[in-house]
């Protein structure tokens, strides 16, 4: 009996996941436990092992695409056997794809400001959405003000699709008269699809939430022009600072004489080195899927978390000198001592005596946290370019903690995330995030 493959359990903030590397091929064996794949969500790279022995039939999704987590990514049994047919396999899960992982996370901010459909309501309202609702819109080119959602809830992404397939329905053509059943003439060429904009159009629309239906004024969406969105988004949005610039690629000049030097050779060059690349004198280094989470998540931020900085003074002896007097005893019972154990046990003493501090935002009201899960920022190794990573494993019930239980927990945290051996369930569930960098001489 074939063995289907599915995704274990990633929690609740994670929709789908990201194939990183299959390990195994297609006719290769393998044994219960072996390790089949890399996943990637938002927060850590994971291995996920074979759910029993045999051979590998078949492997439903290739390196880079998007999977739901209800989908059947392979499939393991006795090498006589059939793969199961993807249109049967168990929950009739599909991936959800993306052209590249930069274009899945170029949705835009969470939070967007958008105008309301009714011209005599002049009032901002604020959208909000998960990531992957996001994505799921910029690539269809919907403005996330146009998805009808749950009061005080955030547009997820099975109200994305709930909405497409209602504007699918809803667009679609009733047949030609002359042809009842509704199918073409045979032996007639087909014009190209022109329902559908081109992505680089609809990354835009959703950027400046913009209609596409409307910027084309009745035409096929398709027909329109990156110009022309741009021109209508001057004229109906109010985008000013939106110049033929963005629509065209400045002139090139050819490079000026100076009575003072020679031509640069090499300016000719750079000037004609096409968007992505690099000049003759520059090295492109592509964005690892890290950098790009945390670039996307540095700009959502800027929308969804107040930004106040305020700096104090500590005499931090007492710390020091106990540090100094029983890290060897700590270090006795295999437990590292650093100075990060004495902050989060500080920060857990703090939202304890602020209690409005350990809470969450709603519309109904300050949800107020009764456990104390402290996110910790751990750096991650830089690579040859200088550029590091960064992860947020967390302190689950550090209030019921000790200064050991604390310090075992940062060092095992710490460790497991520079070994890329995190789960998704350590990154999840934190109340309040702590982020140290004075270790490089900073103060703020």
């Amino acid at each position: 009996m074939a063995t289907e493959v599915t995704l274990p359990d990633m929690g609740e903030e994670v929709e789908d996941v990201t194939i990183s590397r299959w390990l195994v091929q297609e006719g290769q064996q393998v044994s219960a436990g072996d390790p089949l794949l890399e996943i990637a969500t938002d927060k850590v790279d994971t291995e996920i092992p074979a759910p029993a022995s045999g051979t590998v039939l078949s492997i439903r999704f290739g390196e880079g695409e998007i999977v739901d987590l209800k989908a059947v990514i392979a499939v393991i049994g006795e090498a006589t056997e059939e793969s199961i047919p993807a249109s049967v396999q168990s929950g009739s899960a599909t991936a959800v794809t993306g052209p590249d992982q930069a274009a899945a996370t170029d949705s835009g901010a969470i939070l967007s400001d958008t105008q309301s459909g009714s011209e005599q309501d002049s009032k901002r309202k604020e959208v909000w959405a998960t990531p992957v609702a996001q994505r799921i819109a910029a690539e269809a080119g919907i403005p996330l003000s146009a998805i009808p959602g749950r009061e005080g809830e955030q547009i997820s992404k099975s109200d994305v699709e709930a909405y497409l397939r209602e504007t699918s329905n809803a667009g679609r053509k009733e047949p030609d008269a002359g042809t009842a059943d509704g199918t073409d003439n045979q032996g007639e060429s087909q014009p190209p699809d022109d329902s559908v904009a081109s992505l680089a159009l609809r990354r835009l629309a959703a950027t400046y939430d913009i209609d596409l239906r409307e910027a084309a004024g009745g035409r096929p969406v398709g027909a329109l022009t990156r110009r022309e969105l741009i021109e209508y988004a001057r004229e109906h949005k109010g985008l000013s600072h939106l110049t033929a610039a963005m629509i065209d690629h400045a002139p090139k000049q050819s490079p000026v004489l100076s009575r003072d030097r020679p031509a640069d050779p090499d300016r000719a060059a750079r000037a004609d080195a096409a968007p992505g690349q690099a000049a003759v004198d520059e090295t492109l280094v592509p964005h690892g899927r890290m950098r790009q989470i945390i670039a996307r998540n540095m700009v959502q931020s800027a929308f969804t978390a107040p930004h106040v900085t305020t700096v104090h003074s500590v005499d931090m002896g007492a710390v020091t000198g106990h540090y100094q007097a029983q890290k060897a005893e700590f270090a006795r019972q295999s437990v590292r001592l650093t100075l990060t154990a004495y902050i989060v046990a500080a920060v857990v003493k703090g939202l304890k005596a602020v209690p409005a501090a350990n809470a969450e935002w709603t519309e109904e009201g300050l949800k107020l946290k009764h456990m104390y899960n402290i996110g910790m920022a751990v750096a991650l190794p830089a690579d040859e370019t200088g550029v590091g990573g960064l992860i947020v494993p967390v302190i689950r019930d550090a209030g019921d903690m000790n200064l050991l239980g604390i310090a075992r927990q940062v060092a095992d945290l710490a460790a497991r995330a520079r070994e890329n051996k995190l789960t998704p369930s350590d990154t999840q569930g934190g109340t309040f995030t702590l982020t140290n960098y004075g270790t490089s001489g900073s103060l703020f």
